[in-house]
């Protein structure tokens, strides 16, 4: 499964200010509900909640990835957003995050979560890639630079 065929326009939120990771969650979570990939938005939130308390997503390179596969999810589906000035997402190395993507994944679903993560990832270490989306100052232009790579 591709990346482009998980995250749709309205998936997508540049340049926010979030002032902690629970208001990185609610907003990310409020994303994936706007464009149809949930069943129960509680409790997806609970999921991604519970998927944080094992561990952060926080990746380093100010890259975040929270996760979850559960019954939640109605179908898989990806969301994204920017936060230029960072915001703490309790990454281990210490440095604040600003570049994130959410994965919704159905538990009865193959492991779609760990595919899209694998080429999120691959895709996000390359840190003039990342540096772009950061920078990219319209939806399209965002999705272009994922279409591209």
């Amino acid at each position: 499964m591709k990346i482009k065929d998980l995250l749709k326009k309205e998936g997508i939120k540049l340049g926010l200010s979030p002032a902690n990771k629970a208001e990185v969650i609610d907003i990310m979570v409020d994303l994936h509900d706007k464009v149809g990939n949930l069943n129960d938005k509680a409790g997806y939130k609970k999921a991604i909640e519970a998927r944080e308390a094992q561990g952060s997503t926080a990746v380093g390179m100010g890259i975040a990835v929270p996760h979850a596969k559960t019954d939640a999810a109605k179908q898989p589906g990806l969301v994204a957003m920017t936060v230029p000035g960072g915001v703490d997402y309790g990454c281990i190395d210490g440095t604040d995050s600003n570049l994130f993507f959410m994965i919704a994944a159905p538990a009865g679903a193959a492991d779609t979560h760990l595919e899209v993560l694998a080429n999120l990832m691959t895709m996000l270490m390359d840190a003039d890639f990342s540096q772009s989306l950061l920078a990219a100052k319209t939806v399209d232009e965002f999705l272009g630079l994922i279409d591209d790579k």
